[in-house]
């Protein structure tokens, strides 16, 4: 197992499910992809963690115990 001095950490903010895209979550993603390859590079274990969105959870979750999958489209 690697110690944390071998280790590194990067979170990425939460983008949440009505947000619509935009150009700072391709700057955050990309500037994110590029700090941690270069931590891999120089032989570090690299922890790349997203953020958890808890309302698109519990969209998910309602939607499944109504036999709802996100591939069925719109609820009316």
């Amino acid at each position: 197992m690697s110690s944390a001095k071998d280790s590194f950490y990067l979170s990425t903010p939460i983008y949440y499910v009505n947000d619509a895209p935009h150009i700072g979550h391709a700057y955050t993603t990309t500037a994110g992809d590029v700090l941690t390859r270069w931590h891999r590079q120089k032989g570090e274990k690299v922890w790349f963690l997203t953020g958890t969105d808890e309302h698109g959870t519990k969209v998910q979750r309602t939607a499944e115990s109504n036999n709802f999958k996100p591939q069925d489209g719109q609820i009316n």
